[in-house]
């Protein structure tokens, strides 16, 4: 026994449109979100300034460019800092954000132990 199936025309071309919106949404959103998340990086730096007034501490990487973060309140000249960073997206260093900062101990101790 044959079946005919009686499907309206305009029921199909709403199917198709939903269909084709969603398929450009999903793959729209892809694009964005796989461009949305910057990379980060590990950056081992030296402490080289403390300005306990501004309560700013100047740390220098072993390229020489020179960052800055707040909160002076245990660290020291020559302390090694381990900070993790943003990248932005971008591929100079310039725009790069500190996301975290973590002692990681003096220089001069670390340089005792490397050279011995």
């Amino acid at each position: 026994m044959k079946k005919n199936f009686n499907v309206d025309a305009n029921c199909v071309k709403v199917a198709l449109v939903c269909a084709l919106i969603y398929v450009l949404l999903t793959v729209g959103m892809c694009g964005l979100l796989s461009t949305a998340y910057a990379e980060t990086y590990a950056l081992t730096t030296v402490v080289v300034s403390l300005d306990y007034d501004a309560d700013v501490v100047e740390v220098q990487d072993f390229n020489g460019h020179v960052w800055a973060f707040d909160g002076c309140e245990d660290w020291q000249l020559l302390d090694v800092c381990s900070m993790v960073m943003d990248d932005q997206g971008t591929e100079i260093i310039y725009d790069d954000a500190i996301i975290s900062c973590c002692y990681d101990g003096w220089l001069e101790g670390w340089m005792e132990r490397v050279c011995d």
